[in-house]
């Protein structure tokens, strides 16, 4: 049976050096936008805005990020359907699917850190802007009274 049979060594379109170089930026800037999302500023107006336009970056380098670890994660799960397609041809679809996904662990790992982040983002900048319109509220009110 194809899993008794010695590891293969993967082979991938992408040199490497290249993935191994995608893979490194893909963890420091899932690291730094985690840290991002993770920490606690000041709720002051200036401090909210200042934030929500970070968020709007990372929103975009996230976004670009998530589409470039999927490109691999297609182009891994391609590759190993053509390197296995009698095995896989014999195997019930469900446990086919789960093979392919064992084999790209790694970058599956990537595709839905970057999806998480990119969600959390914009559940982020959305709560902001609710407590800048909290702020400009409770300024107006403050200063015409009820």
């Amino acid at each position: 049976m194809f899993w008794n049979t010695k590891p293969q060594k993967r082979r991938s379109n992408m040199e490497p050096d290249v993935l191994k170089s995608k893979l490194a930026e893909f963890q420091s800037e899932c690291e730094t936008m985690q840290e991002f999302l993770e920490s606690r500023e000041s709720d002051t107006p200036e401090l909210l805005l200042e934030r929500l336009t970070q968020i709007n970056s990372y929103l975009a380098r996230s976004g670009m990020l998530l589409a470039d670890a999927k490109l691999i994660q297609d182009n891994e799960r391609a590759l190993l359907y053509v390197e296995h397609v009698d095995v896989l041809k014999k195997m019930a679809v469900s446990t086919a699917k789960s093979f392919i996904e064992s084999q790209t662990g790694e970058i599956n790992y990537y595709v839905n850190w970057l999806d998480r982040i990119n969600r959390s983002l914009v559940h982020v900048g959305d709560n902001i802007r609710t407590q800048i319109s909290f702020a400009k509220e409770e300024l107006r009110l403050n200063k015409t009274g009820y």
